[in-house]
């Protein structure tokens, strides 16, 4: 009996001691390895705080307006956050306002589309302050498709993006102070690999799909509103910090005479897509963000049309309101079916002729593809019928004679390889003037 009680006695100090050694050279470690590798996971409210309390550091003067850019370079630069930590700093402020955004308030996202560079929709998740932040984001920011190097591994973000500031700095608004500027560069931010400025990222974003569009459009927010304030000038913009923002990400916009043309996007001469847009405080010309007309969907505006006194009554004259009054002496991108609308009008003596309106140079390849055969013959239930050969005959005359001898040549590729197959041109003057014997 006394060896047994022994034996016990032997095995109770012996797991006590390897209890001891556990904790003390496993678990420990463990734990202290742990954080020496920054692996303790923070809850959300403990990151935002953490966020809060360097908000003197980000904006040593405390404005904080339009201070996206110094928000984004902080955490990236200071944090060395792993993706969980990365998303969630980043939910933490307005990219458009700067605003900070408390984690415990609600309904502080929106589903938005915005623009790429190559003028693709990107949906995706936006945390704002306000509601006109959502507005102003998707009306003069750019998402940029990134790769991020964090802690836990390269990661593929859609940033959102404007014209660097500082490339004009003069012009930077008065209540706008958190940015640093050296040799017309912004150095308190992150720049894309296309040179522009990072503002924040949009959230779980992806290429729209309907259903993502019609939920975007249908909304109060998003659709109505939206519509509303961005179809306002900027100077007349009232509400929500985006005013700020708006005039900020016009200043570093460049200088729309001395563009070379898109990276990307064809004329119908085959050369660079030049932008329609003619004054850079002009922002209701229905064109993209860098003053192309490179719609794809909708209305499909890309019809770089000049609006004189002669063709003021464009908009009335193609079963519209009388806006075009408002739009003498600016370019305009005008709709496949509106332009050949007002074509067809002229060539059924409907209306008054005019003559020489397009800006043939900024007027994509793309409008002659045979995928908006439909956009060229309908208009709003107002069409007449094959109206798309008034449009695209008046757009090949008109081009045709404003263009040199290789622009000629490749026009008129593009004119009869579109409609080689449709009868409807075939017994036009235009269509035998230009075409080609294949």
């Amino acid at each position: 009996m006394f060896y047994k009680i022994l034996f016990f006695i032997f095995l109770f100090i012996s797991f006590g001691i390897i209890i001891y050694f556990i904790n003390k050279y496993l678990l420990k470690d463990n734990i202290v390895r742990n954080r020496n590798n920054n692996n303790v996971r923070l809850t959300k409210q403990q990151l935002y705080e953490k966020l809060m309390k360097d908000f003197n550091k980000i904006f040593p003067d405390r404005n904080r307006n339009s201070g996206g850019v110094q928000f984004y370079k902080y955490i990236l630069d200071n944090y060395n956050p792993s993706k969980y930590e990365f998303d969630l700093y980043n939910q933490f402020y307005c990219a458009v306002s700067g605003s900070p955004i408390d984690p415990n308030r609600k309904n502080i996202k929106d589903l938005i589309v915005m623009k790429d560079l190559d003028n693709n929709n990107i949906c995706g998740d936006y945390y704002r302050c306000c509601i006109p932040c959502n507005c102003d984001l998707m009306k003069y920011a750019r998402v940029e498709k990134i790769n991020i190097s964090l802690r836990d591994g390269n990661y593929e973000y859609h940033v959102l993006t404007i014209n660097d500031p500082c490339s004009n700095e003069s012009e930077i608004p008065k209540s706008v102070s958190s940015f640093k500027c050296n040799n017309n560069k912004t150095v308190n931010g992150k720049h894309t690999p296309s040179g522009r400025l990072i503002v924040g990222i949009l959230h779980n974003s992806r290429l729209c799909s309907q259903s993502d569009l019609d939920k975007i459009n249908t909304s109060e927010v998003t659709g109505k509103y939206c519509k509303e304030r961005n179809s306002t000038e900027p100077d007349k913009l009232r509400g929500g910090m985006g005013d700020i923002f708006v005039k900020l990400s016009l200043v570093g916009k460049e200088d729309i005479s001395q563009d070379s043309g898109h990276s990307n996007l064809k004329n119908i001469y085959g050369e660079s897509l030049k932008p329609c847009q003619k004054f850079k405080d002009d922002l209701r010309g229905s064109w993209d963000n860098n003053g192309y007309c490179s719609e794809r969907g909708g209305g499909v505006h890309q019809i770089c049309f000049d609006v004189t006194s002669d063709s003021q009554d464009f908009s009335t004259d193609t079963g519209q309101s009388d806006w075009s009054k408002d739009r003498v002496g600016k370019n305009h991108c005008m709709c496949l079916g509106a332009w050949s609308l007002y074509k067809a009008k002229q060539n059924n003596e409907l209306i008054d002729k005019t003559y020489d309106e397009l800006n043939c140079d900024a007027i994509p390849e793309m409008s002659l593809n045979e995928s908006y055969i439909n956009n060229w013959n309908t208009w709003n239930g107002n069409e007449l019928d094959d109206q798309i050969v008034d449009g695209v005959n008046s757009l090949m005359e008109q081009c045709y004679n404003k263009g040199n001898s290789s622009q000629k040549d490749f026009l008129k590729n593009k004119y009869n390889n579109l409609t080689k197959s449709r009868s409807e041109f075939h017994n036009t003057e235009i269509y035998n003037k230009y075409k080609i014997n294949f």
